[in-house]
């Protein structure tokens, strides 16, 4: 009787077998590695374990596993492994496609596999289900090994693939990258990660190395409201406990809308303590746990680090619900070296001299192929010379280039070909800048599709363009697709931006304007499915542009012309001869004082006010959104943070010892900028005149946006 196989995934399921799958795994311990018995339990209740059953006649036997991992975006492959009966007959391949599914369900980018290098038969398999090899590394200094670092790019779907619609008729699912993704994560971390750091305890060295790879500038980290009250609550002297005074030095999630917050704690109760909040018998400790995950929540951290097995065992329905990823410490300390599979470590201090230039087209083509790459095809027969070219070098030469195809016709998309040094320290500011530019100049005039060259072998440049709104052009494995509107959206423009996005994606957003309050909005299918998008996601993919509309929070914030010039590029002098790195990066950080945190908030629209002084224009010059706020300590702030800002000592901007760091994207600069006389029109100047961080109405922010857009 042929066996018949099939997947289980609950920890229920797995849990008969956990014995078998440690057998199977230390009798292939030379391959895959030594986990300890108890991290296949943790594996299997957080849901990261993919278990293969076989089935004959009555009898069920364990035939497989898959034990995974993963930083949003990347998930990574721990242990894939099949007993000798069930070998040549694909289902090792079955795993990894069920792992390939979820992955693309769940929005995630790509998958990571680290194989030995003496493995051929592991190497093999992975290069047939499309894993590309994109460098080495040493393994451990046991066996000195050379890991092979393979990486698969999923086809996660998105809003470009359903351009072109289905191959045939199916329902739709649209499904937006999970999570917000800045260059350096910051991730939210209970109480029991800060005690294991700072007291003697089994995971104290997992934790430690948590606050290293933070000092190191990999990830960072924060600590919620309640992190802070909790500590208070629990402290015999509050006013002098080395333990509290230690645990606000850590930087803190800003403030939250209470109304918001208080909302969310209900969900989260009922998500992770069922049958406790059913009852209406919630612990102190539960309160406090949901009160973490409620700030963390609001404030869209990328994830939330913790040992708590009953928020572990939630992770799945927080991630549904809420999109936030819920990560064991043990998991995470595993994982921290995932984020320099795609970028070497940057130095502490280095050189940042760019030099932007027009290379010839003989330059352009010898950079391209010194890569190995062949892009003719691509251009459809065009020539370097029939392109826009632009180049990124430094004293050592070029770092990378890029060529921009026009569009032929009104309704064919602009071509794309971004190469960069993958190796070179600053390889993602430099792709980060060459795509920005090229989607800067597409939208001059009016929106844009453009199509990019996808190249698997350049991990950094990939990444840098999801962030940017690529996304996988659908039935095409060798590019990326983007819609760019390059201007900001008012209630008075919306019929103007659906209509282009129509026009060039054949996507039909609702007739009605939406409130930036209401959580979706509406787009029907070029086959006349109805999906649903969060604004905030549909924003990044039309970017650059702000929907200044109604009902957005907005504050504007003063800049000096000299900050203005190098943070937003819009001094009309300015010099591209040497410019400093923050004008490449399409994520940018502006400083100011904590009394500003209650009006710097995630997904508002920032308004930037040049001042008078100094020969500035006394106007409102740019707009953008905000993506991230964190109080930081002056003495410390993260280099990550530092390198988008232009503010070379903060210890003038502020007297006290902490300082606000306020990340922001979907830059926009007026081509007309908003004079303070039109502003006092307009009702919103206050009587200090925009000294200090000033929140806007809805209404305001859409007459300064119109005011200070090319359509009157």
């Amino acid at each position: 009787m042929t066996d018949r196989y099939f997947i289980r995934r609950d920890f229920v399921d797995i849990f008969p077998f956990l014995d078998a799958i440690r057998a199977q795994a230390d009798s292939e311990r030379e391959a895959l590695g030594f986990l300890p018995e108890p991290a296949y339990a943790e594996a299997a209740r957080q849901r990261k374990i993919i278990l293969l059953l076989s089935q004959n006649g009555d009898q069920i036997s364990y035939a497989g596993h898959l034990l995974f991992g993963g930083i949003f975006p990347s998930m990574r492959v721990r242990q894939i492994s099949v007993t000798a009966r069930s070998r040549r007959s694909g289902q090792a391949t079955t795993l990894l496609r069920a792992l390939i599914a979820q992955g693309e369900k769940e929005g995630y980018l790509s998958i990571v596999a680290n194989v030995a290098t003496d493995l051929a038969g592991a190497n093999a398999f992975y290069e047939r289900n499309g894993f590309v090899s994109v460098r080495l590394k040493l393994g451990g200094k046991t066996r000195n090994r050379r890991i092979n670092v393979r990486i698969l790019q999923l086809q996660t779907p998105s809003l470009i693939s359903l351009m072109v619609g289905p191959t045939r008729p199916k329902p739709i699912e649209i499904i937006q990258p999970k999570k917000r993704s800045p260059e350096i994560p910051i991730y939210a971390i209970d109480l029991n990660v800060f005690y294991d750091a700072i007291r003697k305890r089994i995971r104290s060295d997992d934790a430690g190395a948590v606050f290293e790879a933070a000092l190191n500038h990999q990830i960072r980290i924060a600590a919620t409201q309640e992190f802070i009250s909790e500590l208070k609550r629990t402290s015999n002297s509050p006013n002098d406990d080395p333990v509290l005074s230690l645990a606000k030095r850590i930087p803190n999630l800003p403030i939250q809308d209470k109304a918001t917050i208080e909302k969310i704690k209900p969900i989260i109760a009922s998500l992770v303590f069922p049958e406790r909040a059913a009852g209406g018998r919630l612990k102190l400790t539960d309160q406090s746990d949901i009160s973490h995950l409620a700030h963390a929540v609001a404030a869209g951290v990328s994830g939330y680090i913790t040992s708590d097995t009953k928020v572990l065992s939630a992770r799945d329905a927080l991630m549904t619900e809420f999109n936030l990823d819920v990560i064991g410490l043990s998991e995470f300390v595993d994982l921290l070296d995932l984020p320099d599979l795609d970028e070497p470590a940057l130095p502490a201090k280095a050189t940042k001299n760019f030099r932007i230039q027009r290379p010839s087209a003989e330059e352009t083509i010898a950079f391209i192929e010194s890569k190995r790459l062949k892009v003719e095809t691509f251009l459809i027969g065009a020539k370097a010379t029939d392109c826009v070219r632009s180049s990124v070098s430094d004293s050592d030469g070029i770092i990378g280039v890029s060529l921009l195809l026009p569009a032929s016709a009104l309704e064919q998309p602009s071509r794309s070909v971004v190469c960069v040094h993958q190796e070179h320290p600053f390889s993602s500011t430099v792709a980060d800048f060459l795509l920005s530019e090229q989607i800067r100049q597409c939208t001059q005039n009016s929106a844009c599709h453009l199509l990019m060259l996808d190249i698997p072998s350049h991990p950094i440049t990939r990444r840098i363009a999801f962030n940017l709104g690529f996304q996988q052009q659908a039935g095409s494995a060798v590019a990326l697709a983007k819609i760019a509107l390059g201007q900001p959206v008012t209630s008075r423009t919306w019929d103007k931006a659906r209509l282009s996005i129509e026009r060039l994606a054949g996507l039909k957003l609702q007739v009605k304007c939406p409130t930036y309050d209401t959580p979706k909005t509406q787009i029907t299918t070029s086959i006349g499915d109805s999906i649903d998008v969060g604004l905030f996601e549909l924003e990044t993919l039309l970017s650059p542009t702000l929907f200044a509309l109604p009902r957005r929070k907005a504050v504007l914030v003063p800049i000096t012309r000299s900050f203005a010039s190098d943070l937003l590029g819009t001094d009309l002098q300015y010099s591209f001869l040497e410019v400093p790195e923050a004008y490449f990066l399409t994520r940018r950080t502006y400083f100011n004082t904590t009394r500003a945190t209650r009006s710097m908030i995630r997904g508002s629209a920032i308004l930037f006010y040049e001042s008078s002084r100094g020969g500035g224009r006394g106007a409102v010059v740019a707009v953008g959104r905000i993506i991230d706020v964190t109080s930081i300590l002056v003495s410390s702030a993260p280099e990550s943070l530092r390198r988008g800002a232009v503010v070379d000592d903060l210890g003038t901007l502020t007297k006290s010892d902490r300082i606000l760091a306020t990340t922001f994207d979907n830059l926009v600069a007026f081509s007309r900028p908003v004079a303070l006389t039109k502003l006092r029109q307009i009702g919103c100047v206050p009587k200090a005149n925009f000294v200090s961080a000033t929140p806007i109405s809805a209404k305001h922010l859409t007459a300064i946006v119109e005011a200070g857009s090319i359509d009157d």
